[in-house]
């Protein structure tokens, strides 16, 4: 398995989405989103068209960890354990423009 680490993925515009990746041909078997520590507002992962306002579209809502402390994250698997995941169909937003989360992926 191979790990792919995009590092920050940031939202320049709150309440614009932003895909991890505009290239539908690459696929994961896991993904894997975690809080920035320092960070100030919550983040958002969701599918393309996502809107955080009504929460439609929204998988998670992940919490900041401005103090230091636990960051939380969420992780998506394949069920059977294959490169099915397309990154491209998942987003993230924020509250607080310039924020974003940690993201990796990893590859069978």
């Amino acid at each position: 398995m191979n790990i792919n680490c995009k590092g920050r993925v940031s939202v320049p515009t709150p309440g614009t989405p932003v895909p991890l990746t505009t290239d539908s041909t690459i696929k994961a078997s896991r993904l894997f989103f975690q809080v920035i520590p320092g960070l100030t507002g919550k983040t958002y992962i969701g599918t393309a068209g996502m809107t955080k306002a009504t929460l439609g579209g929204v998988a998670r809502v992940l919490w900041p960890n401005a103090s230091g402390g636990f960051s939380e994250n969420f992780s998506v698997e394949s069920q059977d354990g294959t490169n099915s995941i397309v990154l491209s169909e998942y987003v993230i937003d924020a509250d607080v423009a310039g924020e974003g989360l940690l993201v990796t992926y990893w590859q069978e």
